[in-house]
């Protein structure tokens, strides 16, 4: 089982994490601003529009339960943008043609579209963009503009056979064309959102690729250098322990000639699952480089971080057999377990990062001279181990 690599947010991936949080503070701002004014509408237009008199309160009581759900989060902000989509749309469509067909007054239905459903078909629009896809969006908003359209047509032509083209029919005429207009816009503004979105997550993604290693899935060499460096200084600011250890897999160069580098993989990966699971997520597990793997711990004395990978030697030793499956036909290596040399030390006042390497570096020898399969500290002698 290959880890999860560690420590995202230190390693400068940014946690996308509020976005549902964010649209639901959006969508109770909108209901709350909105809300108000139906009523103003149904008493301004009490007497032009009685079909106002039905679909306003039940427009009402939606605003009212969709508000009382975001603001208890009983209800998504997503459910909530696709109620206001399948609702809105009736509800527009039905007053429109109310106020071009039960009324003969056209200059009041030019009046009414004008200052009302056309503004609010766009407002739909942009609800509809921030709510999905750029195409899915436009799919709505465009549908709907064109469903407006197929009402207003046949009274604008009866309209213009009759009279002309007077000044009425071209404001619904210039209404139906800036709505059109407003949902192309809104549809290049949300095509380029979401390649901007794209080409962001894709700059993200090289940049943790760039900072992981493939095999492993642990911090590289460069990003584990990285963060060392932020931590010495934060050892040095406070006064506070460091630890690093540098862990080598033995005997790995004869794991990969007798039983093939799968099993040297299966062994690397196996081990850094292990280490992942067994210390402490303040700590940096990485890949320095072939079969070497390297633990920053901080706030940790040399001690109490040889007593950790010691727990993580023996885990590996009683658990880790990488050369089952397909290469337990090597005979020569089947079965065998992987053991761990590791060297430990602990930051003196004044180490820099290859001071530091180089105690740790030593120790790890150490631990290989005398037969591997151990954790050795710096400075301490292998008898009192």
């Amino acid at each position: 089982m290959v880890p999860e690599p560690r420590g995202s947010e230190e390693f400068g991936m940014p946690v996308r994490t509020g976005w549902e949080a964010t649209k639901r503070a959006i969508s109770l701002g909108a209901i709350g601003l909105s809300a108000p004014t139906v009523p103003l509408v149904v008493w301004v237009r009490w007497d032009d529009e009685p079909l106002l008199r039905v679909t306003y309160p039940l427009l009402l009581a939606v605003l009212a339960v969709l508000f009382l759900g975001l603001l208890t989060d009983r209800i998504t902000a997503t459910t909530a943008e696709r109620i206001i989509l399948s609702a809105l749309p009736v509800l527009w469509l039905v007053r429109m043609y109310a106020v071009l067909y039960l009324q003969p007054d056209l200059s009041l239905a030019a009046q009414v579209v004008n200052q009302s459903i056309g503004p609010g078909v766009v407002i739909l629009g942009i609800v509809a963009y921030l709510a999905l896809p750029a195409r899915h969006g436009l799919l709505v908003a465009g549908g709907f503009v064109l469903a407006c359209m197929a009402v207003v047509l046949p009274r604008v032509v009866t309209e213009m056979l009759r009279v002309g083209l007077s000044t009425d029919v071209v404001g619904l005429l210039r209404v139906g064309v800036t709505t059109g207009v407003s949902v192309a816009l809104l549809y290049a503004l949300a095509t380029l959102k979401e390649q901007v979105a794209l080409e962001r997550a894709r700059a993200e993604g090289n940049a943790t690729l760039a900072r992981t290693d493939q095999l492993t899935g642990l911090p590289n060499r460069r990003a584990v250098h990285e963060r060392l460096q932020e931590l010495l200084a934060l050892s040095d600011r406070h006064g506070r322990p460091l630890t690093l250890a540098v862990v080598d897999l033995d005997h790995f160069k004869r794991i990969n000639d007798t039983a093939g580098h799968l099993a040297g993989d299966e062994g690397l990966r196996a081990v850094a699952a292990a280490m992942s699971e067994l210390l402490r997520d303040s700590d940096v597990i990485g890949r320095w480089g072939g079969d070497e793997l390297i633990v920053v711990l901080p706030e940790t004395t040399a001690d109490a971080a040889a007593a950790s990978l010691q727990r993580v030697l023996d885990q590996v030793r009683a658990e880790v057999r990488p050369l089952g499956g397909e290469v337990a036909e090597v005979e020569s290596a089947a079965g065998q377990p992987v053991t761990l040399s590791v060297g430990v030390a602990e930051r003196r006042v004044g180490d820099d990062q290859d001071q530091l390497l180089r105690r740790a570096d030593h120790a790890l020898y150490r631990a290989k001279e005398g037969g591997r399969d151990r954790v050795i500290v710096d400075g301490v002698a292998l008898a009192e181990v």
